[in-house]
C-alpha cells in the first residue's frame, strides 16, 4: 500500500493475476501439477488464503482426496462462511465422503443464494434432528421459532412446508452443556392452553406467516422434554422455581416431596407455568404425552453479583435529534439518567438492527460475527462468548421479558434462559409491565435482563397504523403523502408524519419506561443494579432529502445512537464526550460486573470507567448487493468511504477506486467540503485500510 497517501488503496496485481489464472484452468479441470505451482505462488503473492483454500479444495477433490478437501474447505469456511464457492466445494467434497445430510445443507445454501437447482435426490427417512437442520439450511435467520420452509417427512417423502416450532425443541445451537430452547406460548395471565388452540390451527398457514404473527409472543426457555417422570434435585437449605410446560390441555401430574403426601398439579398446552420447591421432588406424568422441564432457577443473592443489571434497547433512538430535547422529550428518562454517566458521541456500527444487535452482544464488528445477511443460515461462532452467556457463568438468571426475532436462529441470544419474543411488535408499555412482573417473580435471584422496544422504529406508511394522536393532529398536507413504493426502514423520508410518529414512540418510551425507572429506584439501592438505555442505530426521517444525491445511510442522523448508564460503579453526574460505540457496552459491562473481557474483541473500555478514550469511532453499512459505505469519525472530521462496486455474498468488497473523502463533521459528503489534507490521510488512511483489510478481496470473485 502507498506510504505517500496519493491513492487510499491499491490492490495486489500479482495475486490478481494468479487467482484469475487458476480460476481458469479450475474451470478447464486442469488440475495438474502446473496448477499447483500456480497455487504455491499466489500464496507466496500474498494471496487471500480463503481463495487459495477454495482452490486447494478443488484440486484435492478432483485428486480424489475428500477428507483432506474438506480440511481445506473449512478453513476456507472459517473465514468466509457466507462464500458460494466453499458451499460448493464442501457440498462435494460430503457427497464424495457419503455425507449426504450434509450436501445436501450446503446445495440448498446454493439453491437459495446462487438459484442451482435443488438436489435431485434428498435424504430420506430422517430423524428429527437431520430435518431440523435441513429446516435451518432452508430459511434464514429471522422469526424464530417460525420457518417459512419446514423440512417433513410426508408419506416418506421429504418436503417443505411453513410451520412453526412450538410444543417442541427449536433448531437453536445453545452453549456446551445448556439444554435446548422448548417454545411455548405466552401469555401474563388469562388461561393455561388458549393460544395453543390458536396455534394448532395457525401454525401452518400463510396469512400467520405474513401477517398475525406481527404481535403473536412465544415463550422460549431451556428445558428438557421429559416421559413419565423426572427428579428435580434441590441443594440442602436452598429453593429453586422450576418452569414447567406441558404438551396437552390440563395435563395432569402428580408432584412427590420427602414430606408431603402426593398432589396433583395441570398444566396448561404449550404453556409454562412455576413450581417453588425446598426439597428434592419428583414430578411424574401417567398420560402418555411429554411434558417440558424448564432450568431450575437456583434462588438466592452473591455478594459478587448485582441483584439487577438491566439492559433496555430502545431500537432507532437517533441520539444527535434527542440530545438537545431530551429534558423536554424524555424528562423521566434524563431525570434518572441525571445521576449516572451519559454519553454524547456514540455511534453504532451499522444502520439496522440485524448487524448491530450482535455487535453490541459481543462487542464485535459485523465483519467479524460475519452476521450482516438476515437470509442466511449462518450462526455465530461459539468461540464468541455473548453479553448473556457472560452473564450466565456469573450466575445471573438471565432473561429477556421482551424482544425481536431477529438474532435468535442466529445465535446472538442463546445466553439467555427464557425469551419472550415477537416478530415485529415491541411496545414500551408491555415492556416496562412484563419487566416490573418478572423483577417481581424472579427478583430473590441475581437477575440479567434485556428489553427490545420498538415503539420509535420507523416504519414504510403504506398499510402502516400510526398513533391515533398523529392522525388527529397534524394537517391534511402533512396527513396525505406521496407513496411511490416500498422502502426500507433505513431510507425513509423526512415526512412530517414520520417524525410525529417518533414523537409519539418517544413519548409512550419515556412515560412507560420512567415508571419502570421508578419502580427499580423504590425497590433497590443505588449499589445494588445496573441500568444501561442505549440505541442501535438512528433514523433517517430526519434527514433532509435532497433531489440530487441519494440518502446517507450511515450519516450522523443514521448512526449516531444514544447510551447511558447508571449504578454500581457508574460515574454519577456525567456527560461523557468521547467517542464511544456500540461494541464498547461489551468492555464496559465486563469491568463494572466483573466477567473476563477476550482480549481480541473490538469494544473498547471508555475512560470514564478507566479506559482508554477512541481517537476514533467506525460506522458502515456491510450489505451485499449494495455498496459497502465506510465512516471513521473523530470529534472534528470524518473519512467517508464507498466502494465502486457492489459487496459480495460473503461480506467481501473490491476497495480499488473507493470514493474516499475527508470532511470536517457536520459536513459529511457535501459539495465543496472535502479536505486534502496530507495530515488528516496521514490519521485517517492507516485506521481505515485496516479496518477493512479483512473484507478486501483484491477484486477476486469465483
Amino acid at each position: 500500500m502507498s506510504d505517500d497517501f496519493s491513492v487510499f488503496w491499491r490492490n495486489n496485481e500479482r495475486a490478481s493475476v494468479l487467482f484469475y489464472d487458476l480460476l481458469a484452468r479450475a474451470e478447464q479441470e486442469a488440475y495438474d501439477d502446473d496448477f499447483l505451482a500456480q497455487l504455491a505462488a499466489y500464496r507466496e503473492a500474498g494471496g487471500d488464503a480463503a481463495h487459495a483454500d477454495i482452490f486447494a479444495a478443488q484440486y484435492l477433490l478432483a485428486n480424489g482426496d475428500a477428507a483432506s478437501a474438506a480440511v481445506c474447505a473449512e478453513r476456507a469456511r472459517a473465514k468466509r462462511p457466507l462464500n458460494p464457492a466453499v458451499w460448493s466445494v464442501l457440498a462435494s467434497a460430503d457427497e464424495q465422503r457419503g455425507d449426504s445430510l450434509s450436501a445436501a445443507i450446503f446445495r440448498i445454501y446454493l439453491h437459495r443464494f446462487t438459484h442451482t437447482p435443488l438436489p435431485a435426490s434428498l435424504p430420506q427417512g430422517l430423524n428429527a434432528a437431520a430435518l431440523a437442520r435441513l429446516t435451518r439450511a432452508m430459511n434464514g435467520a429471522l422469526n424464530a421459532p417460525l420457518a417459512k420452509s419446514r423440512a417433513m417427512c410426508d408419506g416418506g417423502v421429504l418436503v417443505f412446508r411453513p410451520d412453526v416450532f412450538v410444543g417442541e425443541y427449536v433448531p437453536i445451537t445453545t452453549p456446551e452443556g445448556s439444554a435446548s430452547y422448548w417454545c411455548g406460548t405466552y401469555a401474563d395471565g388469562g388461561f393455561l392452553s388458549d393460544r395453543s388452540y390458536m396455534m394448532e390451527d395457525a401454525r401452518s398457514k400463510d396469512w400467520f406467516h405474513d401477517n398475525i404473527c406481527r404481535d403473536f409472543p412465544f415463550d422460549l426457555q431451556k428445558a428438557q422434554e421429559v416421559h413419565t417422570a423426572v427428579n428435580i434435585d434441590v441443594p440442602e437449605g436452598r429453593e429453586v422455581l422450576l418452569p414447567i410446560a406441558g404438551t396437552k390441555p390440563l395435563q395432569e401430574l402428580i408432584i412427590s416431596t420427602p414430606t408431603h403426601a402426593d398432589q396433583l398439579a395441570y398444566l396448561g398446552q404449550w404453556f409454562y407455568s412455576y413450581m417453588r420447591l425446598s426439597a428434592p421432588t419428583t414430578i411424574t406424568c401417567e398420560e402418555p404425552a411429554p411434558f417440558a422441564v424448564g432450568t431450575p432457577i437456583l434462588l438466592g443473592h452473591s455478594a459478587r453479583r448485582h441483584k439487577l443489571v438491566l439492559n433496555i434497547l430502545v431500537d432507532a433512538l437517533p441520539w444527535n435529534i434527542v440530545r438537545t430535547h431530551f429534558s423536554e422529550w424524555m424528562p423521566n428518562i434524563a431525570r434518572f439518567f441525571s445521576n449516572g454517566t451519559i454519553f454524547d458521541a456514540h455511534f453504532s456500527t451499522s444502520e439496522y438492527t440485524y448487524p448491530a444487535l450482535p455487535a453490541i452482544e459481543t462487542g464485535r464488528y459485523a465483519h467479524h460475527t460475519q452476521l450482516f445477511q438476515a437470509e442466511a443460515s449462518h450462526e455465530l461462532s461459539r468461540t464468541f462468548l455473548t453479553l448473556g452467556e457472560c452473564m450466565k457463568d456469573l450466575g445471573y438468571y438471565t432473561a429477556a421479558p421482551i424482544l425481536t426475532t431477529d438474532s435468535i436462529y442466529n445465535g446472538t441470544m442463546r445466553g439467555y434462559d427464557r425469551l419472550i419474543p415477537t416478530v415485529w411488535n415491541q411496545p414500551s408499555g408491555i415492556g416496562a409491565e412484563r419487566a416490573i412482573h418478572h423483577i417481581e417473580a424472579f427478583g430473590e435471584a441475581d437477575l440479567f435482563t434485556f428489553l427490545h422496544l420498538s415503539d420509535i422504529h420507523p416504519w414504510d406508511a403504506m398499510g402502516f397504523n400510526f398513533h391515533t394522536a398523529v392522525e388527529t393532529h397534524l394537517p391534511l398536507d402533512q396527513r396525505l403523502f406521496a407513496w411511490e413504493k416500498a422502502t426500507a426502514s433505513v431510507r425513509l423520508p423526512d415526512f412530517e408524519i414520520y417524525k410525529a410518529q417518533f414523537l409519539a414512540g418517544l413519548s409512550d418510551v419515556d412515560r412507560n419506561i420512567g415508571m419502570l425507572l421508578s419502580y427499580i429506584e423504590n425497590h433497590y439501592e443505588d449499589d445494588e443494579y445496573i441500568v444501561s438505555l442505549y440505541s442501535d442505530h438512528g433514523s433517517s426521517v430526519f434527514t433532509p432529502r435532497r433531489d440530487e444525491n441519494p440518502l446517507d445511510i450511515i450519516g450522523e442522523n443514521s448512526t449516531m445512537a444514544a447510551w447511558m448508564i447508571r449504578g454500581a460503579g457508574v460515574p454519577r453526574g456525567v456527560i461523557a464526550n468521547e467517542l464511544t460505540s456500540a461494541v464498547d457496552l461489551y468492555p464496559t459491562l465486563g469491568a463494572l460486573c466483573h466477567f473476563p473481557v477476550a482480549s481480541d474483541i473490538d469494544g473498547n473500555l471508555p475512560a470514564v470507567f478507566g479506559g482508554t478514550a477512541r481517537d476514533a469511532v467506525y460506522s458502515f453499512s456491510l450489505y451485499p448487493g449494495q455498496t459497502f459505505k465506510l465512516a471513521a469519525r473523530t470529534a472534528t472530521h470524518a473519512l467517508r468511504l464507498e466502494t465502486k462496486d457492489v459487496t459480495q455474498p460473503d461480506g467481501t468488497a473490491d476497495f480499488a477506486e473507493a470514493c474516499v473523502g475527508i470532511y470536517p463533521r457536520g459536513h459529511e459528503l457535501a459539495a465543496g467540503c472535502s479536505l486534502d489534507s496530507a495530515e488528516l490521510q496521514a490519521f485517517f488512511y492507516p485506521r481505515a485500510r485496516d479496518f477493512i483489510h479483512e473484507i478486501a478481496n483484491n477484486g477476486e470473485l469465483f
